[in-house]
């Protein structure tokens, strides 16, 4: 049935120039976080979870050029396609199965503490976080004392006309919860993308036996 075999190519053609679409965000979403974090000053905060994101973005763009190209071409090197959309199922699995929010609450918590400890000792350290979250001090602007001022970053500005009155929310609690939503929406993003590379594997596997099927009729 040529006319099915068609529409199943076209119809993984368009998947795959989504899911080139989606690897793109994916990496330009982890390059952005990345140099996020270091313009926060947190180097030492970076871990792997950035790289591993990164890698499994890139690895996202390399199937759906696979897979659009084998699809468009009517070729069987759809199979490599299927292969790596296994691999990132596995990877996803293995990022869920390691997803651990204490862990994370932690390492943020020694992220802040680590800068507010540079503020005490140089003035200055914490304008970057009180700017970027609208906090003030390590739990609120009372950690400043009459002999450390509340510095500017601790008011908000508009139009270069500073508030009466500092933010009143600490660095360490609007960072952590800055942090713990991104890697909440991290984790709800690995499983929908389980479920929508399963779809494509389905689809590869439906298409590479209508490729199979031809060369088989005439053999016999």
């Amino acid at each position: 049935m040529p006319t099915l075999q068609v529409c199943l190519q076209w119809t993984a053609v368009v998947f795959n120039t989504f899911t080139l679409i989606i690897g793109s965000l994916a990496a330009l979403a982890g390059v952005y976080e990345l140099l996020y974090k270091l313009e926060e000053g947190s180097a030492t905060h970076i871990d792997f979870e950035k790289i591993r994101q990164l890698t499994l973005a890139g690895t996202l763009i390399l199937a759906a050029v696979i897979g659009c190209s084998g699809a468009f071409l009517g070729s069987i090197k759809v199979l490599q396609h299927l292969v790596l959309l296994v691999c990132l199922i596995g990877a996803h699995i293995y990022q869920l199965m390691h997803y651990n929010e204490a862990r994370h609450v932690n390492t943020t918590e020694e992220f802040v503490m680590g800068i507010w400890l540079k503020e005490l000792s140089h003035s200055g350290a914490m304008h970057q976080l009180e700017q970027r979250y609208e906090c003030c001090g390590n739990k609120g602007f009372s950690d400043y004392t009459s002999t450390m001022r509340a510095p500017q970053s601790c008011f908000h500005t508009v139009d270069g006309v500073h508030a009466l009155y500092p933010y009143t929310e600490g660095c360490m609690s609007a960072v952590k919860r800055a942090h713990l939503s991104i890697y909440r929406f991290e984790k709800w993003v690995h499983s929908g993308l389980i479920g929508y590379e399963i779809i494509g594997i389905i689809l590869g596997i439906t298409l590479c036996c209508q490729l199979t099927n031809k060369p088989r009729r005439y053999t016999y």
